[in-house]
């Protein structure tokens, strides 16, 4: 057996059993191998060891050789997939874009595209996802989650399609996170018990505050909850929108310390807006603005 076949056969094994040392072994296989096979593979490796640069790199290589199509297509979504890995959805997203319609990965390169959508997060590329999910014939949890956030961002009716999704396929989380947009009572309650039978703290937060809307006793304990919930994006958005209902500046200062983890630009630049009604109204205006002027540069 060639080199090549033994590297690429090591690579299946890898992605069956996820034993990080096949990696290293692939690697020795394909060493000086400049072979756009060798190369494609070299990259596989590079992306899942999370050197995302070199496998682009590789990667570009391989494509100033390759003549055939159906290649070049696999290349292109193996550098898209690196670009995402790495963080830079525009750049994967305008690959996935390109790639041709009658080649075998394009049906692959499709479903990644939306997931590259989704995670871009606008009305304007989940629209796009909505369109590209739902032209395949079985429903997917992908679609669910475009389902969820079109409901919170444009049409709230469209989270019972994404309830239906999560019961025909059986995912309680997602079956939560669907009724979470609802603002019937009983469907919060639902997905309140969901949530705490999964012991997602986070879920069980989000909840909280949302019934505490109809049921202000409930507040407290959604404060308790959200405090054991640990820092991601989710928390900050829900101290924020509890600064607004209770006026209580720990909240919005504790929204600000994860945005500043995050870079979250826009949102520390409207944040310290609302801080400097508060107090040091100088120095804050003058945060603002520094943050705005990167949000404006990141674009």
């Amino acid at each position: 057996m060639l080199d090549i076949e033994k590297a690429y056969k090591l690579y299946n094994d890898y992605k069956k059993t996820g034993n990080k040392e096949l990696l290293s072994k692939i690697e020795e296989l394909i060493k000086g191998d400049s072979s756009i096979q060798g190369l494609n593979l070299l990259a596989l490796v590079y992306i899942e060891k999370g050197k995302y640069d070199d496998a682009i790199n590789a990667l570009d290589i391989a494509l100033k050789k390759v003549r055939d199509e159906e290649d070049k297509a696999t290349l292109l979504f193996n550098k898209a997939l690196a670009l995402f890995r790495k963080g830079d959805l525009d750049s994967s997203y305008e690959i996935l874009k390109s790639i041709p319609p009658r080649t075998s990965v394009y049906a692959h390169s499709r479903r990644f595209l939306a997931q590259v959508c989704i995670k871009k997060g606008d009305l304007r590329h989940l629209e796009e996802a909505r369109q590209i999910l739902e032209s395949f014939d079985i429903p997917n949890e992908d679609l669910a989650v475009t389902y969820i956030l079109l409901s919170r961002l444009k049409d709230k009716s469209l989270y019972k399609k994404a309830v239906e999704i999560a019961k025909s396929i059986k995912n309680e989380r997602l079956l939560a996170e669907a009724l979470l947009s609802s603002d019937d009572e009983k469907e919060l309650e639902e997905a309140l018990e969901i949530f705490r039978k999964l012991n997602d703290v986070n879920g069980e937060a989000k909840v909280l505050y949302k019934l505490s809307l109809k049921k202000p006793e409930l507040l407290y304990e959604a404060i308790q909850r959200l405090e054991e919930s640990g820092e991601s994006r989710e928390r900050q958005t829900l101290l924020y929108e509890l600064y607004k209902r209770t006026g209580i500046l720990n909240f919005l200062k504790e929204a600000i310390k994860i945005a500043e983890k995050y870079n979250d630009y826009l949102f520390l630049a409207r944040s310290y807006v609302e801080l400097s009604k508060r107090e040091n109204e100088l120095e804050n205006l003058r945060k603002a603005v520094l943050f705005y002027e990167r949000y404006i540069e990141s674009l």
